[in-house]
């Protein structure tokens, strides 16, 4: 089963699947978690934009952005971020999946931080990632729920660790 940012641990906890692979940060309470491997971080920026041509930047060069997404996802940009600090901060669309996303980048309304994995798997012409030197990178876990005990559950744990170098 595909899921969204928004329903990644919700479908363990409704009974949808045993187990779900998750990007953190996500709501840990009532679930086991075991982290399986990190991978950094980049930002995507329309190809036109003014840091599109640099090999890396720091995340203070994003700080007068407009990030589209949860500024809690990034807790390095929200801790710097001009527009947060502002009234009126620009509204961020509900978006559902990465394509819609990287479509709003790619209009110009504004940049995201992805997963490197994510970035290069939705390759685009009018999208550039560029790595982020000072952001943390992501991790990928596996989330069930704690009070949930089962054979399978721990044969498909140990096996998705065995996979991973």
């Amino acid at each position: 089963m595909r899921t969204s940012w928004h329903d990644q641990v919700e479908v363990v906890h409704d009974g949808r699947v045993d187990v779900s692979i998750v990007r953190l940060p996500v709501d840990q309470r009532g679930l086991t978690v075991r982290p399986l491997f990190t991978e950094p971080r980049v930002v995507v920026v329309p190809a036109g934009h003014r840091l599109a041509g640099k090999e890396s930047v720091s995340v203070t060069e994003l700080a007068d952005e407009h990030l589209l997404q949860d500024p809690a996802a990034v807790p390095e940009w929200r801790d710097i971020a001009l527009e947060l600090r502002k009234r009126d901060r620009p509204e961020v669309p509900h978006v559902n999946s990465v394509e819609e996303k990287l479509e709003l980048v790619a209009a110009g309304a504004g940049i995201s931080i992805l997963p490197l994995s994510t970035a290069t798997f939705y390759n685009r012409q009018d999208v550039i990632g560029i790595p982020v030197e000072d952001i943390g990178p992501n991790q990928v876990c596996l989330a069930w729920l704690a009070t949930r005990r089962s054979p399978l559950i721990d044969a498909f744990v140990d096996a998705a660790a065995s996979l991973l170098p």
